[in-house]
């Protein structure tokens, strides 16, 4: 999986991304073409070079703003590069944009071979960015531009210089073409530094961390981005949570409407897909372990295209991550309420079944949301949920764990919280009280 497949995830993730601050669009095709990390070893090396890039961040902002400066001038090569290496003649525009970056490359101290390739392109030593077939490059060059200078009526001598000139750009590109793999590497290697310094950078500012690899996941001080500054944005703070999982044992979070259920299960997606692609982390600590696959099931499944209800679109989803544990790979399962869109009856029956289908499954760690009741052997979450005779924000939206997996009913407090019409609402606890009499 490829970064660019999730950046539309419903999780949120674009959040960072668009907030990244990549200098170049060429370090955003690249980090868009990342591959998803699935080895923990990999994962924990790509965490330590950001390690170290933090630490240039906060010990010497001046030399990452100079850096990140010079990269603005990155641009993307790489097409003109391969044609080098596959045998092409190249043109003066391409031998600019060559020696622009070998430039570049020099100012940041990067790359091999630097020296030979802006020799071959800066014959008078000027060390400046523009290009020409310069004069210095032949006798023949410089004798037929006089030549043409005097004369420039003559056809001859204009067909003689293009020769002589289509014969140094010639020159020129085999005498570049061994050092063309070397800066395709070079290239690459700037966009990566593009991106370790906006991480480095993001992670300051956001207040993110980095995490550590193990068995099981644990997180405290959980919270999401882009809902935070939503919430900033109207003078009001995110309360952080804290959660755990492990393969083996599902889990399930209940608790009423309103109470972040759906917000803290988007984070855990945002929060797995950032660590296997080497982000920091929005959370106080985090330990994490990598999957081969992850998948999340969320929202309105209605797909209009295909004329699928919600339902139908819902059950076909979760059917197909049901299909990816049993191909024996490590998945992570994240679903929010399914079975919502129909009946309570059928839909506590879907869930329980889901549950024990998917129970002891030592390669999948299932998280799971519901307004149903459902016993399970597995773990249960509750969101801490409304506060008694406080003001202000009278929702508490921490998770702990409980042995109880009886759904809350605050429903109708919410709804009075809220401020609707209280009649309603008197007339809906009247009947919920008949029923449960």
């Amino acid at each position: 999986m490829k970064f660019k497949e999730i950046v539309e995830s419903p999780c949120g993730i674009r959040c960072l991304f668009d907030e990244l601050g990549l200098q170049s669009g060429y370090a955003r095709k690249v980090l868009l073409d990342r591959e998803m990390m699935t080895d923990s070893g990999r994962i924990d090396a790509a965490y330590a070079t950001l390690r170290r890039f933090f630490d240039l961040v906060v010990t010497d902002r001046r030399s990452v703003e100079d850096m990140r400066f010079r990269l603005q001038g990155l641009r993307d090569i790489s097409g003109t590069l391969s044609s080098l290496a596959e045998g092409a003649t190249l043109d003066e525009i391409e031998f600019f944009e060559i020696k622009h970056m070998a430039l570049l490359a020099e100012s940041l101290a990067m790359g091999t071979d630097l020296d030979a390739v802006i020799g071959i392109l800066d014959p008078d030593g000027l060390r400046i960015g523009t290009f020409y077939l310069y004069d210095s490059y032949s006798v023949e060059l410089r004798r037929l531009r006089a030549a043409v200078e005097q004369d420039p009526d003559d056809g001859g001598l204009q067909e003689q210089l293009a020769v002589e000139e289509d014969r140094l750009k010639k020159v020129i590109s085999d005498k570049l073409r061994p050092y063309a793999r070397g800066l395709l590497q070079t290239l690459r290697e700037m966009a990566e530094l593009d991106i370790s310094l906006a991480l480095a950078v993001q992670m300051n500012v956001e207040g993110l961390s980095i995490p550590t690899s193990g068995q099981e996941t644990e997180i405290t001080g959980m919270f999401h981005p882009g809902v935070r500054a939503a919430l900033k944005a109207k003078g009001r703070d995110f309360q952080p949570v804290d959660f755990s999982f492990r393969r083996g044992v599902p889990a399930t979070v209940i608790g009423a409407n309103m109470g972040g259920k759906t917000v803290a299960l988007k984070t855990l997606c945002m929060m797995q897909y950032l660590y296997q692609f080497g982000f920091a982390l929005p959370a106080a600590s985090a330990v994490m372990t990598p999957f081969d696959d992850i998948r999340f099931c969320i929202g309105d499944e209605q797909n209009e295209k295909t004329g699928l209800s919600s339902f139908a679109a819902e059950m076909q989803r979760i059917d197909q991550a049901v299909a990816a544990v049993e191909k024996g790979g490590r998945v992570l399962l994240l679903v929010d309420e399914p079975a919502r869109t129909t009946n309570p009856v059928e839909g506590t029956a879907l869930v329980a079944a889901l549950l024990e289908r998917l129970a002891d499954r030592p390669n999948l760690a299932l998280v799971m949301t519901t307004h149903y009741t459902v016993a399970h052997d597995g773990q249960c979450w509750r969101v801490r949920g409304l506060l008694p005779g406080t003001k202000g924000r009278t929702m508490d939206y921490r998770l702990v764990k409980t042995t109880s997996h009886e759904v809350p009913h605050e429903a109708l407090n919410i709804a009075r919280e809220l401020g609707i019409d209280p009649r309603w609402i008197d007339l809906a606890d009247t009947i919920m009280k008949r029923q449960y009499e």
